[in-house]
């Protein structure tokens, strides 16, 4: 049973770059470690399905295929598999190395599917840390 920021005593996975040993008998922070790629991929997946110029598709290749595979990372850590998954099958879809070339029709419900994953992987994927210590 541990103390969070949030009041709850559920148990939760260690952060990434932490391991069990690093959290006992020590105050406890929640975390959400995949905030900043969700963030960043949310954004971009947002644009996309707005509607953009085509260059700026050839960028979002490149961002989403890194936020993909730092999110599977996360997913990995924290032993959520099929989310795991998920963000490698994105990964895939969104390489810049062998694009997959559609229609905007094709694309755009992708698009706000991959945004709605993003974003609530950012939410979804908690985990505690030791808590900073202020003297």
């Amino acid at each position: 049973m541990r103390n969070s920021p949030h009041g709850s005593a559920e148990q939760l996975p260690p952060a990434p770059g932490f391991i069990e040993k690093d959290l006992t008998g020590v105050p406890l922070r929640t975390v959400h470690p995949a905030a900043i790629p969700a963030a960043i991929g949310g954004t971009f997946m947002l644009i996309a399905w707005i509607g953009a110029p085509n260059d700026f598709y050839a960028l979002l290749r490149w961002v989403i295929t890194a936020m993909a595979i730092w999110t599977s990372v996360i997913a990995s850590r924290l032993n959520r598999p099929i989310w795991m998954a998920l963000f490698i099958f994105v990964a895939i879809l969104f390489n810049p190395i062998s694009p997959v070339y559609a229609t905007r029709e094709f694309w755009a419900p992708i698009d706000f599917i991959v945004m709605v994953l993003f974003c609530f992987s950012g939410f979804k994927f908690v985990a505690t840390r030791p808590a900073e210590q202020t003297s």
